[in-house]
């Protein structure tokens, strides 16, 4: 179907045309040199345009009108850049001196080479327009602009029509994979059929069923480019993610998990050398090696690859009948409108067409939508349904396309077209691809407004509907930079159409071509270390380059100086050691790609691109300034320099980039001038600033000081992120004391600390935004265009003011963790455009808006149902798709298929869930059916089940490795009916878990494992209120001799036992590593028999770094568990007051530091003196205590001792001058102690501690940090 490829020349030749068309009226076409040339190309262009539609339909049969249309489409193109170059050499002027000097602007010998330059092209125009006559074209009379797109089609949701028809496929495919397994642990199971039949799709099917949802899981796109080492790549690479954090986080001392089954799937296989594909299977056994059982599906056009490479049956995917591609073309027209009825007949006939592919079926439906019944007569009948090949099925299919593109207008051809230039496979991010269009001119970038992005933006809409383009998932790169971006990808057969159109104008080098052509105008290179010449035989017809390796560009390279022409540069997969010098040569580039430089400096030489409009050095992290004359690019209208943290300040000239619409400066902690430079920059759309709180201590002051008097100016704002931002903007907050005019400054420390107790600090300073925090609010307010706000983080915000409901086109508002906000505006609930409201980590009470019908409050969304009404607003989710969500109020879901509606499972962009039930409340639907409807995304991480009642779980549970693999943390709060727990120790990933109040709970044993190698990772355990658990076996096998050689958590690093009063711990202590608290559980502590502690490498206490118990109500010398943790490193004793021991039960530890807090003793306990290992010794708040003893010289190792709020002691006893390595002495609140060691014969008698602080009553800012010290430690 190589006559497609003249259905572009009419694009291009509109392009031309609008190029001339403006120069005409320029100073330059008055110029004698050009003028007449210029005025006859827009006369001939004018003409042959109105002739375009007839050559275009004419070209499919007859090759001569083919060739005219290829010599028209290379003028065209050669016009476009004569015209751009000629602005360019303009473009360093202004406006009014651009018309004034112009002539200047073009030296004697550079108009004797562009007049003969336009002169040849127009004597080839003037040819062309000539052989024209021969043809006898019909002037036509369509108008692309009259096309209405309905928007109901312009969403991807179309595609879920593929799944029609293909369930028998799928359960054909499960079979004999089935049966293949009960013979052999390794299959391969092909799929083969013609292009776009849905192979893909049947994979899709099969690899997400609910079946495989326990295997590891790798899906590798191959393509026509077979390289058995990138698959192999991919397939680690795609395992890594499967395992989330598997391998980073892997304890030196953790068991690896046990093997698994593995699912691959290997999509649109074309290679057919037998060696190669043996090549293949071994690199599969080996990389798979280990596996119980391994499944490679493989989809493939070819059935001879797939006898070749099947270890069992191949399954050939059958076509569609005509009537499921009517039901799908019926879908999208939206047939069941009663006007339609009178063209279902022909729509059958057109159905049949579709050769059974969903995708023709698909393209079809969108381009009929609009269409009268002449219209569909019309593709019915069209000539290119009569092109026959050897392939006639994929001709067939690739009509069905070709038809569609046919109708689009010149510049959604040029759009679609350029999407070429990428491999098969490739994603392509939406803003980048816009601005690619742009620069290439198939949009209209205009300075004066930005209508041409919501024009891009239409387009990206159309190409949906149309399914040439289709959703993709991010790249692992952009979401490590937490951008959220979105992608797209081509169906293949989608692909080959564009690559059909653009047959001689793109090249691909990771495609082998066997001669280099004369015509490329848009290259995508494997390698940018070879010059453009080595590859095409014209560098300067290249109008877009993009290179896909990973080689590395210095500042010396010359690779693109050929390319004059050259407008859009994308280096994003190159590393970049240095921006090369001859970049600045390249006076057409409108668009420059160059993430993440390596170099300190950006040369001069880029800003005298003064076309570029799209400038991205995203994670550009060593850039330490930007060059002083930045301000000459003046068309610039997209920097993203976010990541670039060491620029410390703007240049002056930056306020001359008076153009821009889209500025991230977000994490540029230390870059000043910013505000200065906003002043100038009034046509900005899109503003990020935000910051990372790692960079709160490294900057000294604040860079952003001055943005609240100019950000009222940027009243085209629609997105703003000011993510913690206000010390940057105000500086650091402060406390004051009344009366004192100094002021302590506090940081980012947490307000919340504070809340409950200051009313016994009167002088603390309340701000109530009556300052600048609230004017510059207020200032915020007045952006009537915003559409959404970022202000988390945000501590200095303690109300949003009424003035923030004028902004009547905000749709979301972020005030995430601004925890000290205590007010919203009343009337937020009436902001009908407001759809999301994120309040995560804000004490504000949010019952008031929960009802609301507008607003959607996130995370914390409370179910509910008014009287009288039939659903519950839980039906709004349908749409949200937020990363955290906590859904409480659950009894007020008046149905499942409420639940079912909000499709929770596809949520995938969520990693935290709390479903959260009110204890004791009766819900309209069991609590059982709802929770069975309510599956988590497979991706959640995080997950928290609050008041659940009932007695069993759904199967998602008790199979929760399977449907829930990556996650990492679990909370399960107040199930009072539920025997069992579900098998959490199977979750691979899971490294956190807490249980409270679950009261139906008597023992944790092996089922709660799940089977061996259990718990590998977790390292955080808790268990609150548990008050009928009476036994944890904390070892869930046993060896010979009835002793435990398997702990239940192997990897726990921080345990905690609170209020779990009956519990007894069997056979012995659990391992931890960190920190283990036992609150309240006294039966932990005296359980224990008179028998010796465990030894050996198994032993509980082999690494225990720390106790702390609080409190406890038997006496010490009951608490038994002393005497299996000899190695414990710190003991914590919290508000127990009978301290006495014998020796047997502290003695032999090897105690490094010993805390009393808050215990009501006289005098310290003999066995203290005991501890000859004791370094620290602290003791707290014990205001019983009346003196220390003179054996306290026993503790001959001891470095720090602290004492702090004892006011009972009143001295230092004699014997601490034998304390010969004590090295601190902290003495704090103690006025009686405090007064002896003024006095000078006491001084000497501490003389020889090197360091002695005295302290009094602690100022608030201390009392603090104590505070968020031991609320730490509990």
């Amino acid at each position: 179907m190589a006559e497609i490829g003249g259905m572009l020349a009419t694009a291009v030749v509109k392009a031309a045309f609008g190029k001339v068309a403006a120069a005409a009226g320029d100073r330059v076409a008055q110029h004698r040199r050009f003028g007449k040339d210029i005025q006859y190309m827009r006369d001939a262009l004018e003409s042959i345009e109105a002739l375009m539609e007839d050559a275009e339909r004419r070209s499919v049969e007859d090759k001569s009108v083919q060739l005219w249309l290829s010599r028209l489409t290379t003028a065209s193109y050669d016009i476009s850049d004569i015209f751009d170059e000629l602005e360019a050499n303009a473009a360093r002027k202004s406006a009014l001196q651009k018309l004034k000097v112009l002539n200047l602007c073009l030296t004697a010998a550079s108009k004797v080479g562009m007049a003969d330059r336009t002169r040849e092209v127009r004597e080839r125009l003037e040819n062309i327009s000539k052989q024209r006559q021969e043809f006898s074209f019909t002037a036509g009379n369509s108008s692309y602009a009259q096309q209405v797109i309905d928007d109901r089609a312009t969403s991807s949701e179309v595609i879920e029509v593929d799944v029609l028809g293909r369930d028998q496929d799928k359960q054909k495919v499960m079979t004999l994979l089935s049966q293949a397994s009960s013979s052999s642990d390794f299959i391969i199971l092909p799929i083969y059929g013609i292009g776009g039949i849905g192979k893909t799709t049947l994979a899709k099917l099969v690899f997400n069923d609910a079946h495989f949802m326990d295997y590891e899981k790798a899906w590798v796109y191959v393509s026509q480019t077979f390289d058995s080492n990138k698959v192999a790549e991919i397939i680690r690479s795609e395992r890594q993610n499967n395992q989330t954090h598997l391998t980073n986080t892997q304890e030196p001392d953790t068991d690896p998990p046990a093997p698994k089954n593995i699912l691959i799937v290997l999509d649109d296989l074309w290679e057919n050398r037998a060696i190669k594909i043996d090549e293949l299977k071994r690199s599969l056994k080996l990389l798979c090696s280990g596996r119980n059982k391994v499944h490679v599906i493989v989809t493939t056009r070819d059935a001879e690859i797939a006898s070749k490479i099947q270890t069992t049956e191949a399954y050939a995917i059958e076509s569609l009948s005509s009537d499921v591609c009517w039901n799908i073309i019926k879908q999208i027209v939206g047939f069941e409108d009663n006007d339609k009825e009178s063209l279902e007949n022909i729509g059958k006939e057109i159905a049949m067409k579709c050769q059974g592919v969903a995708l023709a079926a698909r393209v079809l439906g969108y381009m009929l939508r609009s269409k009268n019944f002449e219209a569909w007569v019309s593709v019915k009948e069209n000539g290119m349904w009569n092109k026959s090949t050897t392939e006639k099925d994929y001709d067939d299919v690739l009509a069905s396309l070709k038809l569609s593109y046919s109708s689009m207008p010149p510049d959604l051809r040029l759009c679609f077209t350029y999407c070429a230039i990428f491999p098969k496979g490739h994603k392509m991010a939406k803003d980048h691809l816009i601005y690619q269009w742009a620069a290439l001119g198939f949009i209209e970038s205009s300075n004066e407004d930005s209508s041409w992005l919501q024009h891009g933006e239409g387009i990206i809409k159309q190409l949906l509907g149309m399914s040439f383009l289709q959703h993709s998932n991010s790249p692992s790169s952009y979401a490590q930079h937490g951008k959220n971006v979105t992608f797209f990808t081509m169906h293949d057969l989608v692909h080959d159409l564009a690559r059909l159109i653009m047959r001689d104008e793109v090249l691909d080098t990771t495609i082998k071509y066997n001669a280099r052509g004369s015509n490329y105008r848009y290259v995508s290179l494997a390698d940018c270390t070879r010059p453009l010449n080595s590859f095409v035989t014209y560098p300067d017809k290249i109008r877009a380059l993009c290179f896909l390796g990973s080689a590395k560009i210095g500042r010396d390279a010359d690779g693109f100086s050929s390319a004059k022409y050259l407008r859009m540069l994308d280096l994003a997969e190159c590393s970049i050691q240095n921006l090369p010098y001859s970049i600045g040569q390249l006076k057409l580039l409108r668009y420059l790609n160059a993430p993440g430089i390596k170099d300190r400096v950006i040369p001069s030489c880029v800003t005298k691109l003064s076309k570029l409009i799209y400038l991205n050095l995203r994670g550009s992290s060593e850039i330490l300034a930007l060059p002083e004359s930045i301000g000459e690019m003046e068309d610039l209208q997209y920097l993203d320099l976010s990541g670039c943290e060491k620029i410390r300040k703007l240049p002056k000239s930056f306020e001359k980039l008076k153009n821009l619409v889209h500025l991230d400066l977000s994490d540029c902690p230390e870059a000043n001038g910013i505000a200065r430079a906003l002043c100038s920059l009034t046509k900005l759309r899109y503003l990020n600033l935000s910051r990372e709180n790692e960079w709160i201590h490294r900057v000294d002051s604040a860079p952003l000081r001055g943005l609240p008097e100019v950000i009222g100016k940027l009243i085209e704002l629609r997105y703003l992120n000011l993510s913690n931002c206000e010390y940057y903007i105000f500086g650091p907050r402060t406390m004051v004391s009344e009366g004192e005019e100094n002021s302590t400054p506090v940081g980012s420390f947490h307000d919340s600390m504070i809340s409950e107790g200051e009313e016994n600090y009167p002088y603390i300073q309340k701000k109530k935004n009556s300052g600048p925090v609230g004017s510059f609010l207020e200032t915020i307010s007045t952006l009537a265009n915003l559409e959404h706000l970022d202000l988390s983080n945000n501590m200095d915000i303690y109300s949003i003011p009424d003035s923030f409901c004028s902004l009547s086109k905000l749709h979301t508002l972020d005030l995430t963790r601004c925890y000290d906000l205590e007010r919203l505006p009343e009337n937020v609930g009436e902001m009908d455009m407001l759809k999301f409201l994120i309040v995560k980590d804000c004490i504000i009470n949010m019952s008031n808006l929960q009802s609301n019908k507008h607003v959607i409050p996130l995370p914390n969304f409370v179910v509910h149902a008014a009287e009288g009404e039939h659903t519950s607003n839980l039906v709004r989710l349908k749409n949200a798709s937020p990363p955290e969500l906590e859904l409480r109020c659950l009894g007020n879901v008046k149905s499942v298929e409420e639940a079912r509606a909000i499709k929770l499972r596809e949520k995938r962009s969520m990693v935290k869930l709390t479903l959260a039930w009110t204890t004791g409340k009766k819900g309209f639907v069991e609590d059982m059916e709802l929770l069975k409807e309510l599956v988590p995304p497979r991706n959640l991480e995080h997950f928290e089940l609050s008041g659940y009642n009932n007695v069993i779980f759904p199967t998602w549970l008790t199979d929760i490795a399977t449907y829930l693999p990556n996650l990492v943390s679990v909370s399960l709060w107040d199930i009072t009916q539920c025997g069992s727990l579900p098998p959490l120790g199977q979750l691979p990933n899971l490294k956190r878990l807490k249980l409270v109040a679950i009261s139906g709970i008597k023992k944790i044993d092996r089922g709660f494992c799940g089977g061996v190698k259990a718990f590998t990772r977790l390292e955080d355990f808790s268990m609150f209120r548990m008050e009928s658990l009476e036994e944890w076996t904390t070892a869930y096998s046993k060896g010979e001799g009835g002793v435990a050689d398997q702990f239940m958590f192997p990897n726990l690093k921080e345990l905690e036992i609170f209020g779990c009063h009956k519990l007894r711990l069997n056979p012995r202590p659990p391992r931890v590593k960190g920190t283990w608290r036992i609150r309240e559980s006294d039966g932990v502590l005296l359980q224990w028999g008179e028998s010796s502690p465990y030894t050996g490498s198994s032993t509980s206490s082999a690494s225990l770094a720390c106790l702390l118990i609080k409190p406890s109500m038997a006496p010490l010398h009951q608490w038994k568990l002393l005497r299996h943790l000899p190695a414990i490193k710190e003991l914590n004793i919290q508000y127990c007051n009978d301290l006495s021991s014998s020796s047997d039960i502290i003695g032999a530890c090897s105690l490094r530091e010993l805390t009393l807090l808050c215990c009501d003793i006289t005098s310290l306990p003999q066995w203290l003196g005991h501890l000859t290992t004791l370094q620290k010794l602290r003791i707290r708040s014990c205001q019983s205590l009346n003196n220390l003893p003179e054996w306290l010289c026993d503790l001959v190792s001891l470095k720090d001792l602290n004492i702090y709020d004892c006011h009972g002691i009143v001295s230092l006893p004699e014997s601490t001058q034998r304390l010969t390595k004590l090295k601190r002495l902290t003495i704090q609140d103690c006025p009686a102690l405090e007064q002896w060691g003024k006095l000078k014969e006491n001084k000497k008698k501490i003389h020889h501690i090197k360091e002695v602080r005295w302290q009094g009553k602690p100022d608030l800012l201390s009392a603090l940090m104590y505070c968020a010290e031991e609320f730490s430690e509990e």
